[in-house]
């Protein structure tokens, strides 16, 4: 056999694994935008830093985020918890925003309503807690997107924001 059998054979079977790359690259793309949904709601109140009630009465816990706690029946108010209800309430309480989920982790233990916020004026409100700081970044393995907190979360880890001030960063994550 010659050299030009090999070097076909090794070309064609480069292409057919890159194309059986590519074509699951895009069946993944396509199918986790048919799984996510959005709707329009009003934001009632706001729970804690990452929970807030709908007109309708709907929880919601913001996903890709863990803010510190200040409403936990077994744990006390933690470092940064009421800086960042704070914060969601003058950002979004009372106003139209709109919210953005996945079919496939549409609720959490509790009930509420996984979701990314985005803000009247577009910002993804779950983002923007964590670049300033006011929350860890907990990416949703369904929801892709929720992984680009982690970059948000060092750039608020090496500027000293929120709850980043010292070294330790607010309580311990578990």
């Amino acid at each position: 056999m010659s050299y030009r059998f090999y070097a076909k054979t090794g070309i064609i079977t480069g292409l057919i694994i890159f194309a059986v790359f590519a074509a699951g690259v895009f069946i993944k793309q396509f199918n986790e935008k048919r799984a996510i949904k959005t709707m329009d709601a009003v934001i009632l109140r706001v729970v804690d830093g990452d929970t807030v009630v709908l007109a309708g009465g709907q929880k919601v816990r913001l996903l890709g985020i863990d803010a510190p706690e200040t409403k936990h029946p077994d744990r006390p108010v933690e470092k940064g918890g009421i800086e960042a209800k704070n914060y969601l309430k003058k950002r979004i309480e009372g106003k139209k925003c709109v919210l953005e989920y996945t079919i496939y982790d549409q609720f959490d233990v509790y009930d509420r309503l996984l979701a990314l916020i985005y803000a009247a004026d577009g910002g993804l409100v779950n983002a923007e807690e964590v670049k300033k700081g006011y929350a860890y970044a907990s990416p949703n393995k369904y929801m892709s997107r929720t992984k680009e907190f982690l970059v948000l979360e060092n750039i608020a880890k090496k500027f000293k924001k929120g709850i980043w001030e010292t070294e330790e960063g607010g309580e311990v994550k578990k």
